[in-house]
């Protein structure tokens, strides 16, 4: 079992453009030669490695995929677009620390946006972005970045209905307050908006816009590293369950938040 496997993913990493070929229809072997571009003579010996592992077979006078050939390429399919997703989101994730990790489940298929070295901080446009086309907003964070706290709070209660719940530290929580008391005095007396305060045990930021897609901020010491933003339903299940489990983990919610 084990050399069949080798054998077959070695075929598949190989052999993916014939076999692509081969999803829409069954072809004849002359159809492939022009299709591939490549000698009758080499395409002989792919077919024939092909049809030994089981991945094609003839028929009719045609070469076709076999139920296996179908279903291993589209695993295979998965898997490279799954390799991508994570070397697309790499930039991003690298910044964290050794003990910190962002589900699996999150990076598949997540948008990835890097801060640009010139202006770093340029990239909170696209969690505003996010939070203003939002009613209902959940998450945490270990910090708040000062010079944006006011645009951030602006941003999201900038609908007539809105929902804001979040964790933070205590300690963040007061410095904020300090920094920005009427806005502080404003949040504490919206009743849309709470805030249970908390140790946030993860060097990222994280929020849950409507369910409908979920986003991660992650920082250096010189300031935004990146956003991953992702809507799909695995991303959203991972996501929620990291909130939960800070959230709950938290002291008693209190009518505050910036």
């Amino acid at each position: 079992m084990a050399e069949r496997l080798t054998s077959i993913v070695r075929l598949l990493n190989r052999r993916q453009e014939c076999l692509q070929e081969l999803t829409e229809s069954p072809q004849a072997k002359r159809d492939l030669v022009d299709a591939l571009d490549m000698p009758r003579s080499t395409l002989d010996d792919i077919v024939r490695k092909l049809d030994d592992a089981g991945l094609v077979a003839y028929r009719n006078g045609t070469w076709h995929l076999t139920h296996l050939g179908q279903y291993a390429l589209d695993a295979y399919v998965d898997y490279a677009n799954q390799i991508e997703s994570l070397l697309r989101a790499t930039p991003v994730i690298e910044e964290l620390p050794p003990n910190t990790t962002i589900g699996y489940r999150f990076l598949i298929d997540a948008d990835v946006y890097t801060a640009p070295t010139e202006v770093p901080d340029k990239i909170v446009r696209v969690f505003l972005e996010s939070v203003e086309s939002a009613t209902e907003i959940r998450g945490f964070t270990p910090i708040v970045m000062a010079g944006y706290a006011e645009d951030v709070y602006r941003a999201a209660t900038s609908g007539e209905e809105y929902q804001l719940d979040f964790v933070l530290p205590r300690d963040v929580f007061e410095q904020v307050q300090t920094l920005f008391p009427e806005k502080t005095h404003e949040a504490t007396a919206d009743k849309r908006i709470t805030v249970a305060h908390r140790t946030v045990p993860s060097a990222f930021s994280l929020w849950i816009a409507d369910d409908d897609h979920a986003g991660v901020i992650v920082y250096t010491d010189r300031g935004i590293r990146g956003i991953l933003i992702n809507d799909t339903e695995e991303a959203l299940d991972w996501a929620v369950e990291q909130y939960e489990r800070v959230r709950d983990g938290g002291k008693q919610k209190v009518k505050t938040r910036l």
